[in-house]
């Protein structure tokens, strides 16, 4: 469960309903990756893309664009543009943040991110 829940339609393991707070739909990382080698579940650290025109955006208040996040996932969300805030690349961009109107959501684990994740849920918790 996370920010995939937000979306219109998830295709893990079948196709289901989300919450539809986000336009969107969530599908298998492996089906779009340009580069056959690399592995699925993606798990590493990915710099932090934040889209041009949303760095001013309050949950990027305490950090810059570059920065590394942590990613443990198998699925990723598409068809999102118009509420993508930052992405990372992963032989794709893949979408890292969004925002609709007062929702958030992070594809990465903050938690687990180190100082940047903390600064993250620092920008959260004052939002």
């Amino acid at each position: 469960l996370g920010m995939q829940l937000l979306f219109d339609k998830s295709y893990e393991y079948g196709e289901y309903q989300g919450l539809g707070l986000i336009p969107g739909a969530v599908c298998p990382l492996a089906d779009d990756l340009k580069d056959p080698t690399l592995k699925v579940p993606h798990i590493g650290w990915n710099a932090l893309d934040i889209v041009p025109g949303r760095e001013n955006d309050p949950l990027f208040r305490y950090v810059k664009n570059g920065e590394y996040v942590y990613y443990v996932h198998s699925y990723y969300a598409k068809d999102c543009a118009a509420s993508t805030l930052a992405t990372s690349e992963y032989s794709i961009p893949v979408t890292g943040a969004v925002r609709s109107g007062h929702v958030y959501g992070t594809q990465f684990h903050p938690e687990k991110s180190g100082d940047t994740g903390l600064r993250l849920l620092k920008a959260f918790a004052e939002l």
